[in-house]
């Protein structure tokens, strides 16, 4: 039988494959010598680390918020939403009596509770009191410690321009503007401007306030810095100026918008019976003099004090049904008639500050529909509030004016 010789082709293909074997072998060996080498060197090491240096994570905080709602009572809030019985709960008022009375949390303010992982009662509470400040609580096993800071936004500025079309606050919601700041504009410049019964149509503005967020989410606007407002003809300027730590609005003159008194004590729907020596009066049924303003509104409309000043009585005065008598600087006194009822707090003796609320409109005693009577005497004789002259306010120190042409130089480009 003749035996065949391996070709040429095939045995170049044996050499490779001995090769390539050969060459997977060595690094497997080699592989094995570093392992060997490393683990031979270092295990002593390894071994040697005290548990004390081994890094360990802190524990995950857990944050659990809550809405304070209609009818909460704060120990049960406290009890289920951040794991605290009745004694952490005397502990935490007594700690927070001269910061914050926690058993008079609002209703739709924010309560935060933080909770290291491990534990079942929260260790901090942070409370919303309102949009520039909050409650911090804090809990050291069962002690307790409160504290008051501002709320920290990121600001910045936002200007918006518009024309009136219907009427100021409608024009100024539709654009963009929020609420409580078309209220604020308002508000300010209502020392010259009467925004129920002034407003025209073609009217203009200009705002610049301060547009604010916290932890990336949209917040409440903050103050207003600047406004102009051309009504029927006439241009209103109002700047936010710092004069010596009292933050306050001021004309292009340097001069404090801020009078004496408002021009009226609510918001109204339209004047019922104004002032005047003969009015038929609807319940008696006689002629008679009417020195007051009868202010058409709503049951419930909030009703503020146009002045500083001091409560001389709040109570029932016969015909007048609630009323509210104020005495203010200058020989001033008013009277806020037919109350629903009165703010809390309100009694004789008290002080209240301008633009407080009082008191609510009504129609308690010889009234025939919800109106507030508001009146306004001048050393005991009768004013007309709606014809009260009233000086400018004092204008700003001639060391501060310097100051205050800067503020106004900084928003001249906005107004054109």
């Amino acid at each position: 039988m003749e035996l065949k010789q391996p070709s040429l082709k095939s045995a170049k293909n044996n050499r490779k494959l001995k090769f390539f074997l050969g060459l997977v072998l060595v690094l497997i060996l080699y592989g094995f010598f570093r392992w060997f080498d490393f683990f031979g060197e270092n295990a002593s090491v390894l071994e040697d680390i005290p548990a004390s240096q081994e890094i360990l994570k802190e524990p995950e905080e857990k944050i659990v918020n809550y809405t304070v709602a209609e009818g909460d009572i704060p120990a049960e809030v406290f009890s289920a939403q951040g794991g605290w019985d009745a004694n952490d709960t005397a502990a935490l008022l007594l700690a927070a009596k001269d910061v914050y009375d926690f058993t008079h949390i609002k209703i739709g303010q924010n309560l935060r509770f933080y909770f290291n992982q491990e534990e079942e009662r929260a260790k901090c509470l942070e409370y919303d009191r309102n949009t520039e400040s909050l409650i911090i609580v804090e809990r050291n096993g069962d002690d307790f410690s409160a504290r008051e800071e501002k709320i920290a936004y990121e600001v910045s500025r936002k200007i918006v321009s518009a024309t009136i079309n219907n009427f100021f606050y409608m024009d100024a919601l539709e654009a963009g503007i929020s609420e409580p700041t078309v209220l604020a504009i308002s508000d300010i410049l209502s020392f010259d401007i009467d925004f129920m019964t002034e407003i025209r149509q073609g009217d203009q503005f200009t705002v610049i306030y301060e547009k604010r967020a916290r932890g990336g989410k949209e917040a409440p606007d903050g103050k207003i810095l600047g406004a102009k407002f051309i009504n029927d003809g006439t241009t209103h300027y109002a700047y936010y100026f710092d004069n010596d730590g009292q933050g306050g609005y001021y004309d292009v003159e340097g001069r404090v918008l801020e009078r004496q008194f408002l021009k009226a004590p609510l918001s109204y729907r339209y004047i019922s019976s104004g002032f005047t020596g003969a009015r038929y009066h609807p319940i008696t049924r006689t002629v008679s003099a009417h020195y007051q303003i009868d202010y058409a509104a709503a049951i419930g409309t909030p009703v503020v004090a146009t002045a500083r000043g001091t409560v001389v009585s709040a109570g029932w005065e016969g015909g007048w049904g609630r009323m509210i008598r104020l005495r203010h600087n200058n020989g001033y006194a008013t009277h806020y008639g037919h109350l629903s009822a009165f703010a809390k707090g309100v009694r004789s003796g008290v002080s209240v500050n301008q633009g407080q609320v009082i008191g609510y409109v009504g129609s308690t005693g010889w009234s025939t529909g919800p109106h507030l009577d508001y009146g306004m005497k001048l050393n005991g004789s009768p004013v007309n509030p709606l014809k009260l002259e009233l000086p400018k306010g004092a204008p700003l120190s001639a060391d501060k004016m310097e100051e205050f042409e800067k503020v106004k130089d900084e928003f001249a480009g906005f107004w054109e």
